[in-house]
């Protein structure tokens, strides 16, 4: 992508988490509040109640966006500021702008792109600078929220409009991701002792299998997803124990000169709809109606289970959902029969998401390996009972 401009670097705050490849290339930015008449004005506060929302025209929107048209910046050239919010799927046609434009970045992740290059995706923080009649698109994700700051010149800034735009299609988080290898791998079955030493709470334990895991290949932030995603079966107590021990673990390490790798970090989705795509992923995976008795009785432990277990954080993506499913499944087991009817649902999703014989076989041995034939009895039960 093009992004040239004057010789002068912008501010720091500007680009400073600008993607690399961009910074050198900003043209200087030039705030109207330092011109001389500017010591004469009086500061304003527009609080978000008393800003006036406008709907985006949808002439040259694909989808519904909106945005709150902020002050002028009076100075040597008036600047318009708008604060624009793309909920997933929304974005612009193809345009220029006579004067150029900038883009701030100020949540969630969305997509960009000029004319003749490749489609990049931008996300909180990023800063993007559009030269004078540099035909461009941008908005949300398909699946994720964007919104920025515009800064737009005003005198002589005519908006030209092209054609539709047409993204590239992008993965929906809700979709399950099937397996399809014969075999789980060895940092895949790390995740199962972990999991259990974690819902037991002896921390000397998880220590030993936080070590394990490491040597396997599995990345801090896998390590630290999974144990996080423990949450939703084991609570908060025993969770953050397991995640300070990673962390001390962590440090200890990299103290004896051992650079773990920390892996991908999750993407910023923005302002979703979590219960929506929670309850379209509660559905994928367990092939069964989401709504039940119990919900109906009891609508905020509806809105935690789909919301904040099945929205948001099987939206993360530095995690599988296979790894996800292991991570409750090393919950539940070490619970014991008491969570059977938990444990026995997700074996199904397990087997939903295509695992056969020889892969519930390599976990049944995992846990009596490392833990106790006892707990592989017990699962060796339900498994019967789901008619593997």
């Amino acid at each position: 992508m093009n992004l040239s401009g004057g010789n002068s670097k912008p501010p720091a705050t500007i680009s400073a988490k600008y993607p690399a490849c961009f910074r050198e290339t900003l043209p200087p930015f030039h705030s109207p509040f330092l011109a001389a008449n500017a010591e004469n004005m009086n500061s304003q506060y527009i609080p978000v109640s008393a800003q006036s929302v406008q709907q985006t025209d949808s002439a040259h929107f694909t989808g519904a966006g909106h945005y709150e048209r902020l002050p002028l910046m009076p100075g040597n050239g008036e600047v318009a500021v708008a604060h624009v919010h793309f909920p997933p799927g929304v974005f612009t046609d193809w345009h220029s702008h006579a004067q150029g434009q900038y883009l701030i970045v100020t949540e969630g992740t969305g997509r960009f792109q000029e004319w003749g290059e490749p489609q990049q995706t931008i996300r909180k923080g990023d800063v993007v600078w559009i030269p004078p009649h540099a035909k461009h698109w941008h908005g949300a994700g398909e699946y994720t929220a964007m919104s920025h700051i515009a800064l737009s010149p005003v005198k002589e800034n005519a908006v030209q409009w092209f054609e539709k735009a047409m993204p590239e299609a992008e993965k929906n988080p809700a979709a399950i991701e099937p397996v399809t290898t014969e075999k789980l791998t060895a940092p895949q079955l790390a995740i199962l002792p972990v999991a259990i030493a974690v819902a037991q709470g002896n921390q000397a334990c998880v220590k030993t299998a936080i070590e394990n895991a490491l040597q396997t290949g599995l990345t801090v932030n896998e390590i630290k997803e999974s144990i996080t995603h423990q949450f939703a079966y084991i609570g908060a107590p025993k969770m953050l124990n397991g995640i300070n021990t990673l962390k001390a673990l962590i440090e200890a390490r990299q103290q004896q000169g051992i650079d773990d790798e920390t892996g991908k970090t999750a993407t910023d989705l923005g302002a979703v709809d979590y219960y929506q795509s929670g309850t379209e992923k509660l559905a994928a995976l367990s092939r069964r109606p989401t709504q039940s008795p119990v919900f109906a009785f009891a609508p905020s432990a509806d809105y935690a289970i789909k919301a904040q277990l099945f929205g948001y954080q099987f939206s993360r993506d530095n995690l599988s959902d296979l790894q996800r499913e292991i991570a409750a499944l090393g919950s539940l087991v070490a619970q014991g029969e008491g969570v059977n009817a938990q444990l026995k649902s997700h074996l199904a999703i397990l087997r939903n998401l295509g695992l056969k014989t020889a892969h519930f076989a390599q976990l049944l041995d995992e846990i009596e390996r490392t833990h106790s034939k006892t707990y592989r009895n017990n699962v060796s039960r339900l498994l019967d009972e789901i008619n593997l």
